[in-house]
């Protein structure tokens, strides 16, 4: 797979009344090193004008997603495992309990997909199950164009 990549990130909280989905396509950058695969990308807050850098390491039985910038957090993903993480915002602190249920992989000459699935805690307090899905793919193989 190439360098320069599009990344695609789709969070669901899945909730009795209805799921509640949002979900970023940006361009970023991939690469593979000591049989990890990294995601590099910028994130844009609304109504704010800095972004957050994000990195997401991908592992053979655990994720880590780092974000550094107006927000700050090391979210590790573990399957079967419950792991604790500080989320920094310019609101504030909130600590969070993850608990991973699903951890899927899939890769190929042209792509990266990640699946997973997990239940979030926020200071302590069940929140909701979620979902997140993340997909690089060669910018030049990609149906989307971001230029």
């Amino acid at each position: 797979m190439t360098k320069d990549v599009l990344v695609s990130v789709k969070g669901t909280r899945l909730m009795g009344d209805g799921d509640d989905t949002v979900e970023v396509i940006t361009a970023g950058t991939y690469y593979e090193k000591n049989s990890r695969h990294y995601i590099l990308y910028d994130e844009a807050v609304e109504c704010l004008e800095d972004v957050t850098h994000n990195i997401v390491k991908i592992g053979e039985d655990k994720v880590e997603v780092i974000k550094r910038g107006i927000v700050e957090s090391r979210m590790t993903f573990e399957h079967g495992k419950k792991h604790k993480a500080s989320y920094v915002t310019p609101m504030g602190l909130i600590l969070l309990g993850i608990t991973t249920s699903a951890l899927e992989v899939k890769t190929d000459d042209t792509a990266i997909s990640l699946h997973l699935e997990y239940a979030l805690e926020m200071n302590g307090e069940y929140v909701s199950s979620c979902r997140t899905d993340i997909r690089a793919s060669s910018r030049r193989d990609s149906v989307l164009n971001l230029d």
